[in-house]
């Protein structure tokens, strides 16, 4: 998926939340870094300004694009 680095967070199946500076990953309630290579199969959901980007049902399907952006209540 392209559009990943420009997007804001993603969210992983253990429930981390981590903020995308580009190609790196920031674990929010942590700190932790990580490469957003290292982190791709693990995302459950990409958001980029409160949308739903991308999501994955399961940990071995691939990211699918959500054709509908939904908004994310905050």
């Amino acid at each position: 998926m392209k559009e990943l680095p420009q997007a804001d967070s993603v969210r992983t199946f253990d429930g981390k939340t981590y903020e995308l500076h580009g190609f790196i990953g920031i674990e929010k309630a942590s700190g932790e870094t990580i490469q957003l290579t290292q982190l791709y199969y693990r995302i459950r959901t990409v958001v980029c300004d409160a949308h739903v980007l991308a999501k994955r049902k399961n940990p071995d399907d691939e990211l699918i694009h959500v054709k509908k952006r939904k908004k994310i209540l905050q």
